[in-house]
């Protein structure tokens, strides 16, 4: 109850700051009131919170605007929606997840080998997962399939356009554009001649490290780290070193300065925006300080901005690219998570590197899919793609709160929840005997997939981790199987406890 009462003081607090900003629309003024009417109530998670209706004739507004309200709430999983009951108060989490400070040490950089772990995992959930939460992508329910249809059709029929040919190397014109408008809020926006288009952000990941990394060098990565991101390095030979990444403010840019002052960093490869697997967002006056740290250094960022679009923070935060002065960043973003993974469609900025990017573009696979690249071009040129992220946002937020509240009710008090600020992922500490590879085992046999810690890390300490991913549209159906795991991880928890030595 203290975890909600905190929740919704900063709730008021942060509505009232905003005011001082800008006005607030009239659902924003009716959202705040009703969180300061669930606090003057004193509601607890469970309870149910004053209906549409008896707020619409209260406060005389139209239901619409009560219901945009609700929306905002749900949204920020302050109030849940249960059909035909009405809104009650949302479940927090029981056990914030706190990173522990990292100190002055410094892990030494390793040798990867976790693809084998990897491809076997994939496999295995794909085969034998009845609900998946191990893939971090959007599901069908989230995206727009028939604009993005049209599209297509749009692009297939234009038999005087040049889709159906080779397109340039550096990506189809209509696309590239619209990438650019895309960077016009930024401090120093793109031009065309600065974006390459990519078969999605791996590919852009990959030409950067070949453009800049040799075998044996040193790539700077978070802890835990997308195991994608991992697979790549292990691939080329590189060192992967370490660097511990908190839940809320992600990167600890103390602990990188000590590391490029001991280590010959070669580069480094990171997300300053809805990092992957925790979900944390690096404040802006930190993403600046890592731009210049880097910078000064003389050290490249290859920036992994994926999910970058799906923070739940408004206005979505400026990547570190935004901030480049030097060239130094090497930006790579991508359509998949949020327009279909099926498309592939990513594109990268190489800064001082981006020659260099194409000519390896050129060697490797020459270019990338035209006929997807102007169909996508042709959806942007719309308009609709801010209002279908705004949306895919929403959707997300009220997913995450209903798991959030699954995940409270079932599993065990001790198992601590890092609350992500955008994307797809739950990041979870469970009981310390409890080992998330054996626990990813027994979940297949439920026909359950999840990710153990062991891929995010070359060292041992998310051996009792696990990332769920929340992206799949809640039913009862989740909600059970949630409950299964919940149930194995007791089992597990009491046979692992018996087994202690006294």
């Amino acid at each position: 109850m203290q975890f909600l009462i905190k929740k919704l003081d900063q709730l008021v607090t942060f509505a009232s700051v905003m005011k001082n900003e800008h006005a607030l629309f009239r659902y924003e003024e009716i959202a705040v009131k009703v969180t300061s009417i669930i606090k003057n109530l004193n509601l607890s998670a469970g309870e149910r919170v004053p209906s549409v209706r008896q707020i619409s004739k209260e406060l005389q507004v139209s239901l619409a605007t009560v219901f945009q309200a609700y929306h905002l709430l749900e949204a920020k999983g302050l109030i849940v929606s249960r059909p035909r009951s009405g809104y009650f108060v949302n479940a927090t989490a029981k056990n914030t997840l706190i990173q522990k400070p990292a100190g002055k040490y410094i892990p030494l950089p390793s040798q990867v080998t976790l693809n084998n772990m990897i491809a076997n995992m994939t496999k295995n959930v794909r085969e034998f997962g009845v609900v998946n939460f191990s893939i971090v992508a959007p599901v069908n329910e989230m995206l727009p399939i028939s604009r993005i249809s049209k599209a297509v059709r749009d692009t297939l029929k234009d038999v005087t356009g040049d889709s159906f040919q080779y397109p340039l190397i550096e990506g189809h014109p209509r696309l590239v554009k619209q990438i650019v408008r895309q960077t016009f809020d930024w401090g120093t926006s793109l031009a065309t001649d600065d974006v390459l288009v990519t078969n999605g952000c791996i590919e852009a990941i990959n030409l950067c490290l070949d453009a800049i990394a040799k075998p044996g060098d040193i790539i700077l990565v978070e802890s835990p780290a997308p195991y994608g991101i991992l697979q790549i390095i292990e691939r080329r030979n590189l060192l992967a070193l370490e660097i511990m990444t908190h839940p809320d403010t992600g990167l600890d840019l103390d602990q990188l300065a000590l590391a490029i002052e001991q280590h010959n960093v070669a580069a480094c490869v990171l997300t300053t925006i809805c990092n992957s697997p925790i979900g944390c967002a690096m404040p802006r006056e930190n993403i600046i300080r890592l731009v210049q740290l880097l910078s000064d250094h003389n050290i490249p960022l290859i920036e992994d901005d994926a999910l970058g679009d799906l923070s739940f923070s408004h206005p979505r935060p400026l990547p570190a690219k935004a901030y480049d002065k030097t060239n130094n960043v090497l930006y790579c973003a991508s359509f998949s998570k949020t327009l279909g993974s099926g498309f592939r469609i990513g594109w990268v900025s190489g800064g001082r590197y981006h020659e260099q990017l194409k000519r390896l573009k050129y060697i490797s696979n020459f270019f990338t899919n035209g006929i997807l690249q102007d169909s996508i071009g042709r959806f942007l040129e719309t308009g609709l793609y801010n209002a279908h992220v705004k949306n895919m946002k929403t959707a997300l937020q009220q997913n995450l709160a209903r798991y959030m509240g699954s995940i409270n009710h079932h599993f065990p008090d001790e198992v601590k929840i890092a609350a992500p600020k955008g994307g797809f992922s739950l990041w979870l500490e469970l009981p310390a005997h409890i080992d998330a590879w054996e626990l990813y085992r027994r979940a297949l046999q439920e026909g359950i997939g999840i990710c153990p810690g062991q891929i995010f890390s070359t060292s041992s300490q998310y051996d009792n981790y696990i990332r769920i991913n929340y992206c799949p549209i809640w039913n009862t159906k989740i909600d059970r199987y949630l409950e299964k795991l919940a149930v194995l991880i007791r089992k597990y928890k009491a046979v692992s406890s018996s087994l202690k030595p006294n």
